[in-house]
């Protein structure tokens, strides 16, 4: 994370309060206000993973190696696969150096490949099943997922319920933790429109917050796609590469694009 536009948790609160109000405002920790903030800014930063498939929160997860006869992994409840662009199973030697790459299909469409020389996924839950099993060439070979993970949440103490009773102080490494995302603007932007929503005395702002939300977060998108070509690719609808006909037939193409041939 750029430790130069990061925010610690009191910095996100002072902004959003900033946002909602024009005013530069500060509340203790330990109220009502300042808990019912940082609940908003974790709820911002949940749904704006979810806006984009924010390549930020990626992690390649080692699935161990492949054995020799086997065909299905199972990943961590807690990790769920990305299946965006070019992304794909990686079969790697110890040096990292990737020697093979298992593309994602749905899983209805695995059988198709059964038979072939190539390797294809299809991932159901936390399961991976390969299309084939591993061959003897294979095992050994360290197997790398990408993978997304969840964004770290603000984890403040529970108040207590009695008001007699004295508050709970929020440790300093709570609010001194930096908000989970490079760009804290699009989620302190979030967080104000959340919160809008839930204020009667706010709620008129509530089209405007979302408004100036969205231009934010849309220009992010252009700003890191804008020099990035979309690869030449669907998901999903891959077609089988190499030719049913052997591979000395004209009509074999290494990466068809469609059969128009058959028309002819």
């Amino acid at each position: 994370m750029n430790s130069e536009v990061s925010m610690t948790l009191d910095e996100a609160v002072a902004e959003v309060l900033g946002l909602l109000t024009g005013l530069d405002l500060r509340y203790d920790p330990r109220s009502d206000r300042y808990g019912v903030i940082a609940r908003c800014l974790n709820r911002a930063v949940r749904d704006n993973a979810l806006e984009y498939e924010w390549s930020h929160y990626a992690n390649t997860e080692d699935m161990g190696r492949a054995i020799e006869g086997h065909r299905e992994l199972f990943l961590r409840s807690s990790r769920r696969p990305r299946i965006i662009s070019d992304d794909a199973v990686r079969l790697v030697r110890d040096d990292d150096q990737p020697v093979l790459w298992a593309y994602f299909l749905p899983r209805d469409a695995l059988h198709k490949y059964a038979n072939r020389p190539d390797l294809r996924v299809a991932m159901t839950r936390n399961s991976l099943l390969f299309s084939r099993p591993f061959t003897e060439s294979e095992a050994g070979l360290n197997i790398q997922l990408t993978v997304m993970r969840e964004p770290i949440m603000f984890r403040l103490p529970e108040q207590p319920e009695d008001p007699d009773e004295e508050l709970v102080d929020i440790p300093t490494s709570v609010r001194t933790q930096l908000l989970d995302f490079d760009y804290p603007d699009v989620v302190i932007s979030k967080a104000a429109y959340i919160y809008a929503q839930t204020d009667a005395l706010m709620q008129p702002r509530v089209q405007t917050l979302e408004a100036a939300y969205k231009n934010l977060m849309y220009a992010l998108i252009e700003r890191d796609v804008r020099h990035t070509d979309t690869p030449l690719q669907n998901d999903f609808l891959l077609p089988i590469s190499g030719s049913i006909y052997g591979e000395s037939d004209p009509r074999t193409h290494g990466h068809p694009h469609a059969d128009a041939w058959l028309e002819e």
